[in-house]
């Protein structure tokens, strides 16, 4: 059967509610004022004829007092499911549009409830009744608590896991192909664009003015918003909450103060503390949004007990602390798999998580961070955790490129500078300064000469490569070699 809603009241609420509706149901919007309903065309005049004729927006406008039982009457039809909804201004008109309603066998009916003393009224004459005041104030409070995004009410559980934003041009995935995200216990379940819906794939692109509507986690679905929606500093996060210490030798003091300071000023929500032997205690559940703030200057602390690498568990149990980022020693190479291309642990422990590495040296607190920046693709990767931290922490950024020789590699200037030029325009974008330097010669040794200026650097790599004389892992030799921590990215095929 089908179904027929009838709409009392033409005001802002009834027009809006009518053309939601007429896109699935025939819908009749009934007012006593002609001229609230010229919008839909010529109304019709109610006169115990069916009203048969739609207006140009589908919308059936009828001219009558929705409190009139002949009104009503010829507006029931058996051969529909008839609902009815009073959204007039007065709560006396409301009540007596669904008492009439229930009483002619209008089902459901709905009504606008304006003020609360009226509920028992409503709920005498079984009409359901939505109180104005208290939905106005879910909404306001739920876009407080997320950070002004809009949260949909009475949709799934009601708990925020809903969330609807508007990116704006300062969002950092703007551009960017959905499969890059990598979401964790969140997921983009539709994009609005203008008066298009779009179901989104992998391969769907978001853009400025996007309405995008995710679906997660509540505790860290505001955090995720935050971050899409305007590119708010999130530093780990989306990796993940947590900033998690690798410790394989031992209780490490002096890491596990770097990390500590790098937690508390960074948008993380805890410091787990892994060891060889230590005590298993599961990181705490994250708080609400507005009770824990970002960059509040402390965490929660926690510990695990961390297996050894070759043990079957290792992966699962750090994968367990949810980490944003890892925080390890670099490891000897020996000097056969340098000389065969074989992967070393830090190259292992790179691969098998989809986090940051952070390579400790004790050059805390990072007050100057250097990017390297070459011709690959990578360097947008690194440059936007660059930037992120950058702006978290205030420190100062500086670029480096480094090239062949200009009588090798014959390049004119401006195709050997070109490579920094998304960088800064990235860096406009987040209102960061950047300072560029630029060397020819070989890029490991002038890389380290630079790192020994500054506090850290961030590099991107790709998952499962080699590393050789000819072809070398250049992030990774320089986390073992630099006198500065290193930040490493592992960009994995997919992206």
């Amino acid at each position: 059967m089908s179904q027929r809603i009838v709409i009392v009241g033409a005001g802002n609420t009834g027009c809006e509610l009518a053309e939601r509706l007429a896109v699935r149901h025939q819908v009749i919007l009934v007012d006593k004022r002609a001229e609230s309903l010229q919008r839909y065309g010529n109304p019709l005049e109610t006169s115990g004829q069916e009203p048969l004729a739609a207006g140009p927006r589908g919308i059936v406008a009828v001219v009558g007092d929705g409190t009139s039982r002949l009104v009503l009457k010829t507006l029931l039809d058996p051969d529909f499911h008839c609902a009815l909804v009073a959204v007039a201004g007065n709560d006396d008109v409301n009540l007596e549009v669904g008492r009439l309603g229930r009483s002619f066998g209008f089902d459901p009916v709905v009504a606008i409830q304006h003020h609360s003393e009226q509920e028992e009224r409503y709920r005498e004459e079984h009409i359901t009744a939505l109180d104005r005041s208290r939905l106005l104030a879910d909404y306001v409070e739920r876009s407080l608590r997320h950070q002004g995004a809009v949260v949909p009410a009475g949709i799934g559980l009601g708990k925020g896991e809903l969330v609807e934003i508007r990116l704006v041009r300062t969002s950092p995935v703007i551009d960017r192909p959905l499969k890059n995200l990598a979401p964790y216990r969140w997921r983009v379940a539709a994009v609005f664009r203008q008066d298009e819906l779009i179901v989104p794939t992998g391969e769907t692109t978001l853009q400025v003015d996007d309405r995008v509507l995710l679906v997660g986690d509540c505790k860290i679905l505001p955090t995720v918003a935050e971050y899409l929606r305007l590119g708010t500093p999130q530093f780990p996060r989306p990796f993940g909450p947590n900033v998690v210490t690798l410790e394989l030798g031992g209780p490490d003091e002096a890491l596990h103060a770097e990390a500590d300071g790098l937690a508390c000023r960074s948008g993380a929500a805890h410091l787990v503390r892994g060891t060889p032997g230590g005590v298993d205690e599961a990181p705490p559940q994250e708080e609400e949004p507005l009770a824990a703030p970002l960059c509040q200057g402390r965490v929660e602390r926690a510990s695990f007990a961390l297996p050894r690498p070759t043990e079957p568990d290792f992966e699962q149990k750090i994968s367990m602390q949810r980490p944003g980022v890892l925080v390890l020693r670099p490891s000897a190479r020996r000097l056969s798999s340098r000389l065969l291309g074989l992967r070393g642990k830090d190259a292992e422990i790179c691969d098998r998580f989809e986090v940051p590495v952070l390579f400790a040296r004790g050059s805390w607190p990072y007050e100057k961070i250097l990017l390297p920046v070459s011709e690959s693709e990578l360097n947008i990767r690194s440059a936007e955790t660059a930037i992120d931290l950058t702006r978290q922490i205030g420190a100062s950024l500086t670029a480096v490129n480094v090239d062949l020789p200009r009588y090798i590699s014959g390049l004119p200037d401006e195709v050997i500078h070109q490579e920094v030029v998304p960088i800064r325009r990235l860096c406009e974008l987040y209102e960061v300064p950047l300072d560029y330097h630029h060397h020819e010669g070989n890029p490991v040794q002038h890389l380290l000469a630079e790192a020994s200026e500054h506090d850290l650097v961030i590099m991107a790599r790709r998952r499962g490569r080699r590393d050789n004389y000819f072809d070398p892992d250049v992030a990774l030799r320089i986390a073992r070699a630099a006198a500065c921590s290193v930040l490493v990215l592992t960009v994995w095929p997919q992206e």
